[in-house]
């Protein structure tokens, strides 16, 4: 099998009104797609697809959990600093690497060139944990807390559930679960509710890209258009509410939250700001922290025996501005801008499910995988197998663990991530020393900025396991051990399977040279 970058997709225009996409990977240069309307792709649906990748949905659930959890508003920009920083020398790293290859490919051909031995193992792996884990993982967490603030919507109240410690039970309190209850033992509403509202999102999302390409570019560039609306309107009201009320804003920025911090709480959402800045940007991310601290009264993120009313605090801060009634509009509205991130997830997603198909990733459904619908010219077999991965994903790991779904599924995609992103920063000064000699003449980052991007992936990667708790290692156990499930796939397809060809095929010979 060969890697899923190196099957590259191109759009060439067949002179009618069609336009095919040729497949250029090593195993076939012919086309392998059927025909599709070359009226989709122009200016405005790439600057939607970029507005929905671009601006997440991190940035309006995790602010609210670092402020908890650091409880200085000094320290909350800070750290908000550092990962842009972070972000800021990864971004550039990267341009190198593509002015290098001039190809596309991202992370698996960078991989693929930095570590040639063993064959194709880095790029594998990245390929492994990028189609199973990393996309997914994105994409569930992103659904999550678009389920928590359509409950607001619904309810006009914030997801909480409340638990209580083991130590302080009393009888009043059996129907409270206790503090690290899974998922399992937690009662239908809201935990498991909210789940499945984000299941149903995730099904709407699916199904309109499956029935039409069109309407689904359509769709997405309206759900671009209110982000940037919202968003805009965040940032307005957090000016205006830090000029109305005064009072709540010099307190917050003036005492930080009761309670105490230590570096457990730093380590908590270092993968939590990365996860936001995952489009390696931008200044707006500051700003809207600044309007959440400026308007929300810190009381509001107090109790630490209920967990997600902080994962929603773009609700609170507009329940502060305008009301409760008002508040359920704007909700919505921040519900059809994490639809709109969402949306790029599935689309893109889908497109990973039939590049790597192309290039027999699956073995035995990669035909069925890489195929399009005659009729509706999607690919909906991938987009379908990418519904039913996410949907057990949501379902079965997500009910197996006592933190947070948003918090489990947001970690395990950023910490797989960033163990990638480490090896491509190292893998950039690996290609370096290969090329010292080599005349040609690439754009040059700057060594220090190299060295800012490894020593972040250092620090988040052993950073994330400095807890006070140990469940809150269960999302980098989790991203450990598909990396071990991808290991022993990649033995077996590339030494043990080959291996295996390699034997059968001397035994042919000599049979028949023996006669």
């Amino acid at each position: 099998m060969a890697d899923i970058n190196d099957n590259i997709s191109i759009y060439e225009n067949s002179g009618d009104s069609q336009e095919v996409i040729r497949s250029i990977s090593p195993i076939s240069s012919e086309p392998s797609i059927t025909p599709r309307n070359n009226s989709l792709l122009g200016v405005f649906y790439g600057i939607g697809m970029n507005v929905n990748n671009m601006i997440g949905a991190g940035i309006i659930s995790t602010p609210g959990i670092v402020w908890y959890a650091v409880k200085s508003p000094g320290i909350v920009l800070s750290l908000w600093l550092l990962g842009g920083i972070i972000s800021m020398a990864g971004s550039l790293t990267y341009v190198e690497l593509g002015a290098i290859h001039k190809v596309n490919g991202g992370e698996t051909k960078y991989l693929q060139t930095a570590y040639p031995n063993p064959k194709l193992l880095m790029s594998y792996l990245f390929s492994f944990m990028f189609v199973l884990v990393i996309k997914p993982g994105l994409l569930c967490a992103i659904l999550q807390i678009g389920a928590q603030y359509f409950w607001y919507t619904i309810t006009g109240e914030t997801y909480i559930q409340t638990y209580v410690r083991e130590s302080n039970k009393t009888l009043s309190d059996d129907d409270i679960p206790e503090l690290h209850s899974i998922g399992w033992n937690l009662p239908f509403s809201p935990f498991w509710l909210v789940t499945f509202l984000a299941i149903l999102l995730l099904f709407v999302i699916t199904v309109y890209h499956m029935l039409s390409n069109k309407w689904a570019a359509i769709i997405n560039q309206g759900l671009a258009i209110i982000k940037l609306t919202t968003y805009s309107i965040i940032a307005i009201a957090g000016f205006y509410g830090l000029c109305k009320n005064k009072e709540i804003s010099s307190d917050n920025w003036k005492t930080q939250l009761n309670g105490n911090t230590d570096i457990a709480e730093y380590s908590s959402t270092i993968l939590l700001i990365m996860f936001t800045y995952n489009g390696w940007n931008n200044l707006n991310y500051f700003l809207v922290n600044v309007a959440f601290i400026s308007v929300v009264p810190k009381e509001k993120l107090a109790s630490k025996d209920k967990i997600d009313n902080h994962e929603t605090i773009a609700a609170e801060f507009f329940n502060q501005l305008f009301g409760n009634q008002f508040t359920r509009i704007f909700t919505f509205l921040v519900l059809l801008s994490i639809m709109g991130t969402a949306a790029v997830e599935v689309w893109s997603g889908s497109r990973v499910i039939v590049a790597a198909a192309n290039s027999d990733f699956f073995p035995k459904y990669s035909q069925k995988l890489k195929n399009w619908n005659e009729r509706f010219n999607t690919p909906i077999n991938a987009l379908l197998a990418q519904f039913v991965w996410c949907s057990f994903l949501m379902i079965f790991v997500g009910g197996s663990f006592s933190i947070s779904n948003f918090k489990l599924f947001s970690n395990l995609a950023s910490y797989s991530y960033w163990i990638f992103y480490l090896a491509t920063g190292i893998g950039l000064l690996l290609i370096r020393r290969r090329s010292e000699n080599n005349e040609k003449k690439f754009f040059k980052v700057p060594l220090p900025v190299v060295g800012i991007f490894i020593l972040g992936g250092v620090l988040i990667l052993t950073f994330s396991f400095i807890v006070d708790d140990a469940l809150q290692l269960s999302p980098i156990f989790l991203s450990y051990g598909f990396l071990f499930i991808a290991l022993i796939s990649w033995y077996f397809f590339y030494y043990w399977w080959d291996t295996k060809k390699k034997q059968r095929e001397s035994a042919i010979m000599g049979i028949a040279a023996n006669q």
